[in-house]
């Protein structure tokens, strides 16, 4: 798969042996985070307050630092999921690999793709990002979040599955 980089759509690159990888925009990695500090100030924040004002101190304390531990694996775990995603375009399959303490990978040969669609919700249109979906002969599904350019990086795996 000899592919000028100028022509390779944002979220793709080559790795190594020159096999191309797709790799989630960062900007979801941010949407994610930005959704937990939302949820600790309007949901954790408020109720951890009425805790406060209605709960003895050992309770109170032992829910704050429950909290704090949840919040800060959470935090931990967001970039790190977003980095282990990764599909890698192979000479005839698609290798999908995701997790952060279970590795899964999926292998997809290309003659089971039927179909790739885009998808676009309010908040990924002012991100810039949506999610392509592949869509499978046995009616599976395999979707590629965070895609910065969905048209060219759809037309570009087009390509790829045609050969």
């Amino acid at each position: 798969m000899a592919v000028s980089p100028g022509t390779l759509p944002r979220n793709i690159h080559h790795g190594p042996g020159g096999i191309l990888v797709f790799s989630p925009s960062p900007r979801l990695r941010s949407f994610h985070l930005l959704l937990l500090i939302l949820v600790t100030w309007l949901v954790l924040l408020p109720l951890l307050i009425l805790v406060v004002f209605s709960a003895p101190v050992h309770l109170t304390l032992s829910a704050a630092f429950i909290l704090l531990v949840i919040i800060l694996a959470i935090r931990w775990y967001i970039p790190r999921y977003w980095e282990s995603f990764r599909v890698c375009f192979t000479g005839n399959s698609m290798i999908c690999e995701r997790g952060v303490w279970r590795t899964v990978h999926t292998a997809v040969p290309y003659s089971r793709i039927r179909g790739l669609e885009i998808e676009c919700g309010v908040v990924c249109h002012y991100l810039g990002i949506s999610v392509l979906k592949i869509l499978l002969d046995d009616q599976g599904t395999i979707r590629f979040p965070g895609v910065e350019e969905p048209e060219k990086t759809r037309a570009f795996v087009e390509n790829i599955v045609r050969g």
